[in-house]
């Protein structure tokens, strides 16, 4: 092996494949980005990687050829080019949350005949970023439902608020509770929060509104982080504890799948049953 073929490790402890060239292209792109639109020179991208200047050439002028790499003409400097955005821009699409979640929704949906939410935290508050209202002539309809004043309430109230609280960090979980004007046994939440963290779902028992039901579950991007909570939302008339279950199964099962297409580690709690409770009359509600 020449001693060209001997580069230094790539910056930031970048992973080695069994194919040394992709690494060393893989290495320049980074390079490259890292620079920001002044761009960066042969000598500076080859030091930083690891490559001779011969390599390094060779290897920018087949990603200039491909787009992915662009050449500033006055100062001959390196950027990222064109080619490079519009691949950003496809992956961004195919990585839409309710785009993605889309067809995921609507078998849910199909199967179990009852309301389907993908909720998430945006600056403290729960949005439901996607509805699909039971085709039940008795049905929840949270896209009826009024702002609700204070954003912690529905965040301890309902399945999908649960599932995004157990999902974040301790200190941001307990600022968020601090920051509610609404008098609530802290203890008692958090307990109810852990054993959504171990059991992967959450449930409603018409705590948010009289007449609604709702039980949610975890979606996780590639990093296992909660991102967002899949509900079903249903009447309280229509709640037995056999099912409860039925909905409980569907919704982990489906949250587990939405997850997968977002690229989540394999791993999730036990699937235990779903707990029972009382029931209530009533048809309409805002949301589970």
């Amino acid at each position: 092996m020449s001693a060209e073929q001997k580069p230094e490790p790539p910056q930031g402890g970048a992973v080695k494949s069994p194919i040394q060239t992709i690494d060393r292209v893989a290495a320049l792109l980074e390079a490259v980005a890292n620079a920001g639109p002044a761009g960066i020179g042969l000598s500076q991208v080859t030091d930083a990687v690891g490559l001779r200047a011969t390599t390094g050439r060779t290897l920018l002028s087949a990603l200039v050829m491909h787009g992915l790499v662009a050449q500033i003409e006055t100062t001959r400097r390196y950027v990222l080019g064109p080619r490079f955005f519009e691949l950003n821009r496809t992956y961004t699409l195919h990585n839409d949350l309710g785009a993605v979640a889309a067809p995921v929704m609507r078998d849910l949906w199909e199967a179990t005949s009852e309301t389907v939410q993908l909720a998430t935290l945006q600056h403290g508050r729960r949005v439901d970023v996607s509805v699909l209202v039971s085709p039940q002539l008795l049905n929840i309809n949270p896209t009826a439902m009024r702002s609700a004043p204070e954003p912690v309430e529905p965040l301890i109230h309902t399945a999908a608020g649960k599932v995004l609280l157990a999902g974040l960090p301790d200190a941001e979980r307990d600022r968020l509770l601090a920051s509610g004007r609404t008098t609530f046994d802290r203890a008692r939440v958090l307990r109810e929060l852990a054993t959504v963290s171990e059991t992967g779902f959450a449930t409603n028992h018409e705590e948010d509104i009289t007449g609604v039901c709702g039980i949610a579950a975890p979606v996780r991007d590639h990093t296992g982080r909660v991102v967002a909570a899949l509900c079903v939302g249903y009447p309280s008339v229509r709640r037995t504890p056999e099912y409860e279950e039925r909905l409980r199964a569907a919704t982990t099962a489906a949250a587990a799948a939405l997850s997968g297409l977002l690229g989540a580690p394999e791993e999730g709690p036990e699937d235990p049953a779903g707990p029972a409770d009382q029931a209530g009359p009533e048809d309409r509600g805002r949301r589970a």
